[in-house]
């Protein structure tokens, strides 16, 4: 990390995680490969702090959203069944189940936190600080199982 372009590469790994968390549907792994001179835990720290901070703006969203969510549901019994499974899935897994999912390589970030998110009951199902600290270790999880993975 003695360059200035482990630096660089650092911070970028930092930005397109906060990208991939709130808003973009790319596998987050895409960067890990490059620099490999810069230590596993500075990528694995670097990641794992971009999801977090990316999570932060995500949680914010699915709690504003989830009141919509509740309202179209008392109109649709049949998306309110339907949506009350998945919120069920959420409940029973917690913070345990995003940290899990999000610690899977190549799963898509953006998609497992707006659907822990959005169906979070009014954020009574995962707190925002469960949340973030999922983000977090899940990133850096994946971080190392992907790296440790991938051939040569």
């Amino acid at each position: 990390m003695e360059s200035a372009g482990a630096a660089w590469y650092l911070l970028g790994l930092f930005v397109y995680a906060i990208a991939t968390a709130t808003l973009l549907p790319t596998p987050v792994e895409v960067l890990l490969p490059f620099h490999p001179e810069v230590d596993l835990a500075a990528k694995a720290i670097a990641l794992g702090a971009g999801k977090a901070v990316g999570a932060i703006a995500v949680f914010y969203v699915g709690h504003k959203v989830n009141p919509f969510i509740e309202r179209w549901m008392a109109r649709h019994p049949f998306g309110a069944r339907i949506l009350k499974l998945l919120e069920t899935f959420v409940r029973k897994t917690g913070w345990i189940g995003l940290t899990v999912l999000l610690a899977i390589p190549f799963m898509s970030d953006t998609a497992v936190n707006y659907f822990f998110s959005l169906l979070n009951e009014e954020g009574r199902a995962i707190g925002r600080g469960h949340f973030v600290v999922a983000n977090l270790v899940g990133g850096i999880v994946r971080t190392y199982l992907f790296l440790w993975l991938l051939p040569g």
